[in-house]
């Protein structure tokens, strides 16, 4: 089970600007969980969209301290700590050199003046 801020202890919590990547610590209906940060919704209101590690995707999450007392009462979820960074995954993809880039180019040209019949 992850440790999280007590409630004497919120206002000691870390309530920083997220970015993508990040792990957090977050209320879903009642229960912790550890979730990352996939989009940033709104950055003057520290908005994010958060993964849980089901895959459950929770949209227009805030920091616990950010909500009035209405809202706390029904906001099903917030952020309570954050936890780290991890970095986003990114799909690399082939890339091209020049010079195979250059022959293709080359080949293209004298099929199109038809130097070859292929």
């Amino acid at each position: 089970m992850m440790k999280f801020c007590m409630r004497s202890e919120i206002g000691k919590c870390n309530m920083k600007h997220l970015k993508v990547g990040d792990i957090v610590g977050a209320i879903f209906l009642g229960s912790s969980c550890e979730c990352e940060v996939i989009e940033i919704t709104d950055k003057k209101n520290k908005l994010y969209k958060l993964r849980m590690k089901s895959g459950t995707i929770l949209p227009g999450v805030t920091w616990l301290k950010n909500l009035d007392d209405k809202q706390k009462k029904n906001k099903p979820w917030h952020i309570l700590k954050y936890l780290g960074h991890k970095e986003p995954k990114v799909m690399e993809k082939d890339s091209i050199q020049k010079a195979d880039l250059d022959k293709a180019i080359a080949k293209q040209k004298k099929f199109l003046r038809g130097e070859i019949k292929d």
